[in-house]
C-alpha cells in the first residue's frame, strides 16, 4: 500500500536562491539576524513583512525529509508552499514572480525524486487572472497535481466574486484545492501563548470553508475538490450551526445558494493533523469514506512525527484505511475523469 501525506510545506533550495539574488525588485528579502551567541535566524520578509517562523533547514533539505518520511512511513509527500510566501500583500506582478520562483524549484524537486514526491502550485490569489493562468501553467507544463491557497485575500473571503477565474480554472483543471491559514497580521493578544497557530489557524479554516458553503462557490462549481488542513478546523463539530444559519440569518446575510452547508459538505476532503484520536474518530464519523487523508504538516512543530500510527487505535475496514493512506479519492477523481469516467460519489457531510 503507497502512503501519501497530503500535507507538507517545502522551499527549495533553488528557490532561497533566486530570492536572494532577485527577491529586492519583487519585494521579497532573506533577513539574517543574530539571535543569540552563535544563532543566526533567517526570515523571509514579503512586503515587508517578516515571517512568522525562521526559514527552517528542514523546508529545504531533502535527505532530511526522505529519513523523517522513511520512519514515519510515508512513501510520497506531496510539498506545498510555506504560507509566509504566499505574498498576497504584493502587487501582482511581484505576486506571480513569487508563485513562479516556488513552482518552478518544486518542480525540480519532483523531477529529481518522482517516486517520493507531488506538488501543490503557489498562486498569486490577489490577481486572479494571474493565478489562474499560473495555476495553468504549473498543472500543464510542470506537472504539479494541486494547489494550496490561503484562507482569505486580505480582507476578501473566499467566496468574494473577484476570484471566480481562479475558481473556474481549478475546476477546469480538476486539481485538489488546499486551503491552508496563512501567516496572517493579528492582534498581539492572539499571538500570546502561540494562540494565533493553536486556535488562530483552525478559526481561519473554518471562516474559509464557511464562505465557500455559504457564499455559493461550492454550488457554482461543482466539480470543485476542497481539502480543509488541521482536520476541516472547525467545521465537523460546528456544521449544525453553520447549516442553522443557513436558514436562521437575517436576510441581507442569507447564503448566496440554494444548498445548505451539510448538503455541500459531502464536497469537502479533511487532513489527519488533529493530535487527538477522539476528534479523528468524530472526523471519521462526520466524513465519508476516503475524504478523509492522512497528513503531518512537516517540518513544522505542530507536525505530527508519527501520521500513520495515530490511525492504528481507530476501527477501520481495509478498504477505508487504504482510502485513506493513498489518498485515492482525492486525486483518482482527476485521472476518472480524464479516462471519461465517473470521479468519486459525494459523502455523507
Amino acid at each position: 500500500m503507497t502512503v501519501v501525506d497530503v500535507h507538507a510545506h517545502h522551499v527549495g533550495a533553488h528557490a532561497v536562491e533566486r530570492i536572494r539574488e532577485e527577491g529586492a525588485a519583487h519585494g521579497v528579502a532573506l533577513v539574517t539576524r543574530d539571535a543569540g551567541p552563535g544563532a543566526p535566524v533567517t526570515r523571509v520578509e514579503v512586503g515587508g513583512r517578516p515571517s512568522g517562523l525562521p526559514l527552517i533547514p528542514p523546508l529545504s533539505d531533502v535527505p532530511a525529509r526522505l529519513a523523517w518520511m522513511a520512519a514515519a512511513g510515508v512513501d510520497i509527500q506531496l510539498v506545498a508552499p510555506w504560507m509566509d510566501l504566499a505574498g498576497y500583500e504584493l502587487p501582482p506582478a511581484d505576486g506571480l514572480w513569487l508563485a513562479r520562483v516556488q513552482n518552478d524549484s518544486a518542480a525540480a524537486l519532483r523531477a529529481a525524486r518522482p517516486d517520493r514526491f507531488r506538488v501543490a502550485a503557489a498562486v498569486p490569489l490577489q490577481a486572479p487572472d494571474f493565478a489562474a493562468a499560473e495555476l495553468r501553467r504549473a498543472v500543464t507544463e510542470l506537472g504539479h497535481e494541486a494547489v494550496q491557497i490561503g484562507a482569505r485575500v486580505g480582507e476578501l473571503g473566499l467566496d468574494d466574486a473577484s476570484l471566480a477565474p481562479f475558481w473556474r480554472a481549478a475546476e477546469e483543471l480538476d486539481v485538489p484545492v488546499i486551503v491552508h491559514p496563512a501567516e496572517l497580521d493579528v492582534p498581539e493578544r492572539m499571538r500570546r501563548l502561540f494562540l494565533h497557530i493553536l486556535v488562530g489557524n483552525p478559526s481561519e479554516t473554518t471562516f474559509a470553508a464557511a464562505a465557500l458553503l455559504l457564499g455559493g462557490v461550492l454550488e457554482d462549481h461543482p466539480r470543485l475538490r476542497v481539502l480543509l488542513v488541521h482536520g476541516g478546523g472547525f467545521v465537523p463539530y460546528q456544521m449544525g450551526r453553520l447549516d442553522r444559519g443557513f436558514t436562521a440569518a437575517p436576510p441581507a446575510a442569507r447564503a448566496k445558494g440554494s444548498l445548505s452547508p451539510r448538503q455541500l459538505a459531502g464536497r469537502l476532503y479533511f487532513d489527519t493533523v488533529l493530535h487527538d484520536g477522539d476528534a479523528l474518530r468524530h472526523l471519521l464519523d462526520f466524513a465519508a469514506p476516503g475524504r478523509v487523508v492522512l497528513g503531518s504538516d512537516y517540518p513544522f512543530p505542530m507536525r505530527m512525527d508519527r501520521p500513520v500510527e495515530a490511525l492504528d487505535t481507530l476501527k477501520q475496514d481495509d478498504g477505508d484505511r487504504a482510502r485513506l493512506l493513498g489518498a485515492s479519492d482525492l486525486f483518482g477523481a482527476r485521472r476518472d475523469a480524464s479516462q471519461g469516467r465517473p470521479g468519486p460519489a459525494g459523502g455523507r457531510g
